[in-house]
């Protein structure tokens, strides 16, 4: 069996602690770019963080749901 597919994590393994500090990151990005300059380059980047952190949020209830039933 090759290296990669020994390797292989099924999406079930996720750790909740790694997606809560993902989500973490996600927020302090989306503040440090409320600071600064509001050019379109800042702006498409702010909304692409608020996106990645409502998902990983959403999927943090879910693991959380998941984890408790």
């Amino acid at each position: 069996m090759s290296e990669k597919k020994k390797n292989k994590h099924p999406v079930e393994t996720v750790d909740i602690n790694v997606l809560e500090a993902d989500v973490a990151f996600f927020d302090a990005r989306v503040s440090l770019a409320a600071k600064q300059q509001d050019t379109v380059y800042q702006k498409a980047q702010k909304r692409t963080y608020e996106m990645l952190g409502e998902v990983m949020s959403s999927d943090l209830e879910k693991l959380r749901k998941k984890s408790k039933g």
